[in-house]
């Protein structure tokens, strides 16, 4: 009888059970922060209409960039997803194979997605941690730390953030722009009050901005 054989595939089995464990309350994380996000968002596009009305196109403009950032972080949190789920289904997958260490060795998507999480500043410190468990347990090779690919790190071109930001500004307000009463009519308000509104505007803003970069880092 084996037992060694028998223990071995036990403790990687335990092995696999505790990082998928890990790896859920990260993904879990991910919800959370890409909650409190949209919930911001909803925020963000109440002061687009609110300054659309004033005829304000700048900070339009400003707020809708805002949105734009925040749709791009829950797209890259929604790829870091993808890759932890990738990481567990293939432990879980590999854990209750006979030849595990072999067969994990082989595969080129797992240590792919390893490789990305590890080299992604939001997830480094948890997926290195989680990439030594496995490694120390023979489930996985050492992964070399690179950079990412250019495709994940490179930014978004000027024109490109232009046209997503009319777009929302558009989306939001369904262009009232165009429509928006004249600036002589604006004149007619009182400047005290238009003053404080606009004081307002600018403290949710940064007040927003704030969040905004707090769930993304």
């Amino acid at each position: 009888m084996n037992i060694f054989g028998k223990n071995r595939s036990n403790d990687q089995k335990e092995l696999a059970r505790n990082v998928c464990r890990k790896i859920t309350h990260e993904m879990r994380a991910i919800d959370r922060q890409v909650n409190q996000i949209k919930r911001e968002e909803a925020k963000v596009r109440k002061a687009i209409k609110v300054a659309a009305e004033k005829n304000e196109k700048e900070a339009c403009k400003i707020l809708a960039k805002e949105i734009v950032n925040s749709r791009k972080a829950v797209a890259k949190m929604y790829q870091t997803k993808a890759h932890l789920n990738s990481v567990c289904l293939f432990v879980k997958n590999q854990a209750a194979s006979v030849n595990m260490i072999q067969s994990v060795e082989k595969s080129a998507n797992v240590m792919k997605s390893l490789q990305y999480l590890v080299n992604l500043p939001e997830s480094a410190a948890s997926m290195r941690n989680l990439s030594k468990e496995m490694m120390k347990a023979g489930i996985i090779e050492e992964i070399m730390e690179e950079a990412i690919d250019n495709a994940t790190q490179s930014e978004t071109d000027d024109d490109d953030i232009q046209a997503e930001i009319e777009k929302i500004v558009n989306e939001v307000t369904l262009d009232p722009l165009k429509n928006a009463p004249s600036a002589a009519s604006h004149e007619l308000e009182s400047l005290t009050t238009s003053t404080a509104e606009e004081e307002e505007i600018e403290e949710d803003l940064d007040a927003m901005r704030a969040r905004l970069e707090a769930l993304k880092s």
